[in-house]
């Protein structure tokens, strides 16, 4: 191969050089410009430095992305823990009262009873006027209907509130804490470079458009996200995105996503907001009537058996006073389109002091004549009128009642959606906090949420887990219903009953006890109100060893001492 075969010269002169034949040739080494061989170095090390550029940034970027998947796993774990202590919060919010009311429910069991039983009146001294037990017992009784109730309830709340928090904090709230499997996927090798596209690979710096990531804008402002072509950005851009992100290639969040865990949790509040309510609600109907018995009872024993006047007013005074303040901190006079809007509750406090003063006539050195007899009776039926009207009142006041739009929130105020049928007159007595609706403007996302969303297909929303619709608890407010029911039949049984009893004369339907002289109870210093006069003769244990004599009896006692004087002599000489 390196010889070459020439063709023959043409014939010419003579010389005298030796005729040659084939003659070896050197191989000719190729040279090209000096232009072109400086274009191609340049354009050699312009390759060589791009390839290791973006083989840096290669490096560089999925370091990123491991650090961040790290750092949104840990962000999204930190926000799942605050909303564990939402759930703690929303239900020690319940519990906290329950147990409150609970607590006070107790120690009122013990008051209402020794009131009932171990300071029942007539056995340390003669019963009080029939027309003031009668007030004294349906308001006690009532008491003890309400006290029962509220404790019922809040233990109910209680126990339904921590069992549904339990159920949340296992089930639904729970750390995102990633798989093994998953962070193999966020992680990356080496050799994964090798799959990116030329163009990437080989990108120089500042000659190429440089990539952007999209810019998300506040959507007050009007805009949205700004989309951007996929050739901008590196493919491991886009496999970050459609592997760890949320951008363009997937779901959004559904539109105003509220984390789920309010969702849900408050479609668990419909099983006991009920029993919250109304177990407050109870407190005060319980104490209400409390206050009046009580009131009604120190009256009974100071008149009856101390025989002290100025004390019955001044302990009367001091319940009525704590009675208008509860009811004045408790109850919004908010008159409604149906219901007894009549503001009973500015009265009711005032029955005790009524009471007080036809006790003070009913015990005082007055002359006994019909016309006090039927001032007291006076008085005592404007007792009964306003306690008829009060239950009458306590029913329109616990009624519930939906609003038609959802209450304005209000930093530090009491929020609860208008499904929620609440009593409006107890709206700032409740102290009711459910889970928003909506988060407030400014708040975060949910970064859980926005994980879920970008698995989901491009174009649709992710869907958003909702509270099952449930019906609102409304058992409490039935059994309210019946109680409130029930005081108002005692009311109109009572006031029957006074009314034949007035007719007919006190007690003159039941038998007189049968053991009249008991010592020494006899010997005590009681005094017997004048409306027991139309009653037995004889009243010791019902209150009557030492009474007032009436007219009949004072004829006998003559008639004693003059049997006395005619057979005095008779017996001083046998």
């Amino acid at each position: 191969p390196h010889w070459l075969k020439l063709p023959r010269p043409k014939q010419r002169e003579k010389s005298s050089l030796p005729p040659r034949g084939l003659l070896p040739v050197r191989r000719r080494r190729f040279t090209m410009p000096p232009v072109v061989a400086e274009a191609a170095a340049a354009t050699a090390a312009a390759a060589s430095g791009a390839f290791n550029y973006n083989r840096a940034n290669w490096f560089f970027d999925n370091g990123l992305r491991f650090g961040r998947f790290n750092t949104g796993y840990s962000m999204a774990m930190a926000q799942a823990s605050q909303y564990r202590e939402d759930i703690h919060d929303l239900t020690e919010l319940t519990v906290t009262k329950q147990d409150t009311y609970h607590t006070v429910g107790v120690i009122f069991f013990v008051l209402n009873f020794q009131l009932i039983m171990a300071g029942r009146l007539g056995v340390h001294g003669p019963s009080p006027p029939g027309w003031l037990l009668g007030l004294y017992w349906t308001n006690i009784c009532s008491a003890l209907m309400f006290l029962v109730t509220f404790t019922w309830t809040a233990m109910h709340a209680s126990a339904r509130a921590t069992a549904g928090g339990a159920y949340m904090l296992t089930r639904s709230v729970r750390l995102p804490i990633p798989t093994p499997k998953m962070l193999d996927q966020a992680r990356t090798t080496g050799n994964t470079f090798e799959k990116q596209r030329v163009t990437d690979v080989f990108r120089i710096p500042f000659a190429m458009p440089a990539p952007k990531e999209s810019v998300e804008q506040d959507p007050e402002m009007g805009a949205g996200r700004v989309p951007i072509s996929d050739r901008r950005m590196p493919k491991w851009y886009h496999d970050e995105v459609k592997d760890l992100r949320k951008d363009d290639g997937g779901a959004m969040p559904s539109p105003g996503s509220n984390p789920e865990h309010f969702e849900l949790y408050r479609g668990l509040q419909n099983e006991w907001w009920g029993y919250d309510v109304y177990g407050r609600i109870g407190v005060l109907y319980f104490m209400s009537h409390w206050l009046t018995s009580a009131s009604l009872y120190s009256m009974c024993h100071v008149f009856g058996e101390l025989r002290c006047l100025w004390p019955a007013w001044t302990v009367t005074a001091c319940f009525v006073t704590a009675h208008y303040g509860i009811l004045s901190l408790d109850i919004i006079n908010k008159p409604t389109a149906t219901g007894f809007n009549l503001p009973v509750e500015k009265v009711v406090p005032f029955v005790p002091v009524i009471a007080v003063l036809g006790m003070s006539i009913d015990y005082s050195v007055l002359t006994p004549t019909i016309g006090w007899q039927t001032f007291i009776y006076f008085l005592s039926w404007i007792c009964y009128l306003i306690q008829f009207f009060w239950a009458i009142r306590l029913y329109s006041l616990a009624a519930p009642m939906t609003r038609a739009r959802d209450m304005q929130e209000q930093p530090g105020q009491p929020w609860w959606p208008k499904e929620w049928a609440l009593p409006p007159a107890f709206e700032d007595a409740l102290y009711m906090v459910s889970a928003p609706k909506f988060l407030e403007p400014g708040q975060p996302t949910c970064l859980q949420q926005e994980m879920k969303a970008a698995k989901g297909p491009e174009g649709r929303s992710a869907p958003l887990k909702k509270g099952r619709d449930a019906e609102p608890a409304m058992l409490p407010w039935k059994m309210f219903r019946g109680a409130c029911i029930t005081t108002i039949s005692m009311w109109v049984l009572i006031m029957v009953g006074r009314a034949f009893e007035q007719v007919n004369g006190e007690r003159f339907l039941l038998k007189q006890e049968g053991r009249v002289e008991r010592w020494p109870s006899h010997m005590q210093p009681w005094m017997a109100p004048w409306t027991r006069k139309g009653s037995r003769n004889e009243m010791c244990h019902a209150g009557g060893c030492d009474r007032r004599l009436s007219a009949v009896e004072q004829a006998h006692a003559q008639m004693a001492q003059q049997l006395l004087a005619a057979l005095g002599p008779i017996a001083k000489s046998l």
